[in-house]
């Protein structure tokens, strides 16, 4: 096998990780307490981080540095994972991970807001057929809107939505003190809380737990947040980021086909539309991104590595995206 190839490899297999993340987290809040797992699985992701936390005495932080971090942590973690998590228990796997590909268009919106990034017009066409198709996921087949499926789609966009906002914000300190760090930084101060939360129930969650479950955690834990990534980076040192961002539009086609054939989901007709339709405001949002086209006459710069660049990501591309991916 060529680098080529194992570059390709090595991307296929970092998407096939976060696709399927939906599907692994859907099969393990079905059968525990959401955030008792979530205490779980972050306390071992964070234990990974000890090395470079303890590194980090010799770091000069400010305390303005030290409440951004904080911050983004709770927004990254907290903000993000309790309420995915309750919604994926609520929706199937396929439509949450359509909902988690929204992340780029609040990305868009929130450095709009607070970024004061233009608003073109292929952002608004963009968001608008990406909420449709959000509505489209929501409505069941008669035409109606199910209480719970509705609950579990707006918690889901909470989540994306909070992911936004972590990812706006990290930036400065990523650009400061490197990936890494930051990365340590922003687990820790969203664990603790989450840890502290569900105290009371992650052993009796833990004791409850079958082979298969544990298995699972361990993919969604190890896999996902650490495997996935590496291989991401592996494959981003061998093509351009151009390239490889193509394979993430991947990434609801895998929740999808995941949840069919590991947890016997149904795929209705109205899922798949809106899924198209998410997909398609994806695609119309960054092809009117000006950003994301070189200027006439000048070569083209190579790209940093992202863990996400399929997410329009205005605040996430480049240094941003590398701050860590610690969601499914």
């Amino acid at each position: 096998m060529t680098g080529r190839a194992r570059a390709f490899a090595a991307i296929t297999g970092s998407v096939t990780l976060w696709g399927l993340a939906p599907v692994w987290t859907r099969y393990l809040v079905l059968r525990a307490d959401p955030l008792a797992l979530l205490g779980i699985r972050f306390a071992i992701c964070s234990l990974l981080y000890l090395p470079v936390l303890a590194g980090l005495r010799h770091t000069a932080w400010t305390r303005r540095q030290v409440a951004a971090a904080v911050g983004c942590g709770l927004a990254g973690i907290v903000g993000y994972n309790v309420p995915m998590a309750y919604g994926i228990q609520r929706v199937p796997a396929a439509a949450a991970g359509v909902l988690i590909c929204t992340e780029p268009i609040w990305i868009a919106l929130l450095s709009v807001a607070v970024l004061r990034h233009r608003l073109t017009p292929g952002l608004l066409c963009g968001t608008a057929a990406a909420c449709a198709g959000v509505v489209t996921l929501a409505v069941d087949g008669g035409l109606s809107v199910g209480s719970g499926m509705f609950l579990g789609c707006a918690l889901v966009l909470l989540g994306a939505f909070m992911w936004g906002v972590y990812s706006v914000s990290v930036g400065p300190l990523v650009r400061r003190f490197g990936t890494v760090p930051v990365s340590a930084v922003t687990l820790w101060a969203g664990t603790l809380p989450l840890v502290v939360l569900s105290s009371g129930s992650m052993a009796g969650a833990a004791r409850t737990m079958t082979g298969a479950a544990w298995l699972v955690l361990a993919l969604l834990a190890l896999g996902s947040n650490l495997v996935g990534t590496l291989l991401w980076n592996y494959g981003l040192a061998q093509i351009p980021s151009a390239q490889a961002g193509m394979f993430l539009y991947l990434y609801p086609v895998i929740s999808f086909l995941g949840g069919a054939t590991l947890l016997s989901e149904r795929i209705t007709a109205h899922m798949v539309v809106g899924g198209a339709m998410v997909v398609s405001g994806l695609l119309i949002a960054q092809a009117g991104d000006p950003a994301r086209r070189p200027a006439s006459g000048r070569a083209r710069d190579p790209e940093p590595a992202r863990p996400e660049a399929l997410r329009l990501h205005a605040g996430e591309q480049g240094v941003v995206e590398q701050a860590g991916r610690h969601h499914p």
